[in-house]
């Protein structure tokens, strides 16, 4: 018998070997090198370590060394509020896991939130979530809405007002409600310029005796058309 047949040959008895023995092998390298801590760092508002550590239970099963990282990774990023998340080992025997939240900037509709990407998330619930602004839109149009809210948001900043709702019509017309609330008509064409010229007789016009500005509609080429409260 040749060399080449005799190695071919004890290569087969040896991984039948292992084959046979591999759930021993498997139980001694997890016991000699078990992950006797996990590390859950992060800043957390609206999620539990207790969750992270929750779902990654099955993970931790493994040894030190066979411990899936990715699958870890992937089992934590599925959570709601989670935006990104990384995971290590740390010799000998520790799982590092950072989490950082999704920063919540405004909502999308009654039940979903957009980060400060304009990304949308959703989480179980939304209940807890005050004082943000609503904004509403065409299906596809969050990122554009939400750019939106911050060219708008900067143009009213000096007086003091906040946007508490912005919406884009199906027909691409733009209105703005804010924490005053007073409405703001500004239709398709260049809304952000509307606002601007606004702004510019806003202070005139909340000192006027007839009172506060209960809506005003931008959308007129030469003026705009104001309602008092």
């Amino acid at each position: 018998m040749s060399k080449v047949p005799k190695i071919f040959f004890l290569m087969l008895l040896l991984i039948g070997s292992v084959g046979a023995h591999y759930d021993d092998i498997k139980a001694g390298i997890v016991a000699s090198f078990p992950i006797r801590y996990v590390r859950v760092s992060g800043t957390f508002q609206h999620l539990d370590k207790g969750d992270v550590k929750k779902v990654i239970g099955h993970a931790l099963q493994e040894s030190f060394l066979t411990v899936d990282i990715v699958a870890i990774r992937e089992a934590v990023e599925n959570l709601p509020w989670v935006d990104t998340v990384s995971v290590a080992r740390v010799w000998p025997d520790i799982v590092d896991i950072h989490v950082a939240e999704q920063s919540a900037i405004a909502f999308w509709g009654r039940e979903k939130l957009l980060n400060d990407r304009g990304e949308i998330f959703k989480p179980v619930t939304v209940s807890a979530i005050k004082d943000l602004p609503v904004l509403m839109g065409p299906v596809g149009a969050h990122k554009r809405v939400f750019d939106l809210l911050g060219e708008l948001q900067i143009n009213v900043d000096d007086a003091g007002l906040d946007l508490a709702r912005l919406v884009i019509s199906p027909q691409n017309a733009v209105s703005a409600v804010f924490s005053n609330g007073m409405k703001v008509q500004l239709g398709r064409d260049k809304p952000t310029e509307r606002l601007q010229r606004f702004m510019g007789v806003y202070d005139r016009m909340n000192k006027n005796e007839n009172g506060a500005v209960k809506q005003v509609d931008m959308r007129y080429h030469n003026g705009f058309s104001v309602a008092w409260k």
